[in-house]
C-alpha cells in the first residue's frame, strides 16, 4: 500500500510504549526487553522491527519510542537500523522514561509531555504496546477509520474495538489453550445521537464467557489528543494509577467523552507474553504465508 497522504497525518505522532520489564516473558526475553523479542516466522525480525517496518509503509512519521527497563539495548538497536537507512534518521525519536517506567505504562506514556519536539499542540498521539504484533491490515484499518473520524478525534480521544466471541479467539487447538484462562481487555459502550461512546473500559475472564457470547474487545492502539494527556497528567499527579485504561475510565467518570470506533476487520494482533505465544504466532505466519 502506498504512504497515506493525507491532511490528518500531519498532526499524528505515534507513540511505541517499549519501558516494560517484560516479567511474564521468561524464557524469551529474560535479558532482553521484549520489542526485541525475534520472531522466526517473519524473517527472524523483533516485534519492535516489524512495527516500524508497517509504520514507515503507511508513511507515518515521526515514531516515538518511550523507552526504559533495559532501554540502551533498544537505542542501540534503532541506531543500528538508522545507519543502514540514513533517509529515515529523523523519523524515529527516543524518548527515555527513566524511573517512570516503574510506576507502569500510563506514566512511561506521560514521559513525552517533556519534550517539546513530540508534545505540542492540536497533536494526536496514536498509542501502541511495543510487544504487540498487528497484521499489516488491521494497522491499515485503524489509520483509515482514524482518517473517517479525524474531526471526532480531535474532540474526544478514539478507542477502537471489535465484536468477537470466545470461540473466534480459540479457532485453533494451541489458541484455545492460550486464550482459556486468561483476561480479555473490553469495552462497553453507550449511543449518543448517530456516534458511539466509551462507557468502561473492563477485564473480561475467558472462563466466565460461553463460546459464541458477543464482546467488544478493545484493540491496542489508541488515538489520545493533547488535552487528554494533560488531563491524564493532572490524574496521575493526584491519584495513584499505573495503566492508561485506568485514566481512561477515571476521565469518563470525570465527563470526559471518548469515541468507541468499531473495526470490522477479521485480522488480528498478537501480544507476546510467553513462549507460548510466541509459538503460536510463529505458527500462525508460517500457516498463512505471511
Amino acid at each position: 500500500m502506498s504512504p497515506l497522504n493525507t491532511k490528518f497525518m500531519e498532526n499524528l505522532t505515534i507513540v511505541i510504549l517499549c519501558a516494560g520489564e517484560g516479567k511474564r516473558a521468561k524464557g524469551i526475553a529474560d535479558d532482553i526487553p521484549k520489542p526485541l523479542i525475534k520472531v522466526e516466522s517473519l524473517k527472524n525480525q523483533s516485534i519492535l522491527t516489524i512495527l516500524i517496518s508497517h509504520l514507515y509503509r503507511f508513511g507515518i512519521k515521526p515514531i516515538v519510542i518511550v523507552t526504559g527497563y533495559l532501554g540502551k539495548q533498544i537505542e542501540k538497536n534503532i541506531i543500528s537500523s538508522q545507519a543502514k537507512n540514513t533517509s529515515k534518521s529523523e523519523t524515529i525519536i527516543i524518548i527515555n522514561a527513566g524511573n517512570r517506567y516503574k510506576l507502569g505504562p500510563l506514566h512511561s506514556f506521560l514521559s513525552i509531555t517533556g519534550n517539546k519536539q513530540v508534545f505540542k499542540t492540536n497533536e494526536l498521539f496514536l498509542v501502541i504496546p511495543g510487544d504487540t504484533i498487528f497484521d499489516y491490515k488491521l494497522m491499515e484499518e485503524i489509520l483509515n477509520l482514524l482518517k473517517e473520524n479525524y474531526d471526532e478525534a480531535n474532540q474526544n480521544s478514539i478507542i477502537f474495538y471489535r465484536r468477537t466471541t470466545k470461540i473466534a479467539l480459540n479457532k485453533e487447538t494451541e489458541k484455545y489453550k492460550l486464550m482459556s484462562n486468561r483476561m480479555v481487555s473490553c469495552v462497553r459502550t453507550k449511543e449518543k445521537g448517530s456516534k458511539q461512546y466509551v462507557k468502561e473500559i473492563y477485564n473480561r475472564n475467558m472462563n466466565a464467557s460461553s463460546d459464541d457470547e458477543e464482546f467488544n474487545q478493545i484493540i491496542p492502539a489508541f488515538i489520545i489528543t493533547y488535552d487528554y494527556v494533560k488531563n491524564f497528567e493532572d490524574i496521575a499527579s493526584k491519584i495513584k494509577l499505573n495503566k492508561i485504561v485506568d485514566a481512561i475510565n477515571l476521565s469518563i467518570k470525570n465527563d470526559m467523552e471518548f469515541s468507541a470506533c468499531r473495526v470490522k476487520s477479521d485480522h488480528n494482533f498478537y501480544d507476546i507474553d510467553t513462549v507460548l505465544d510466541l509459538t503460536f504466532l510463529n505458527r500462525h505466519y508460517k500457516k498463512s504465508g505471511q
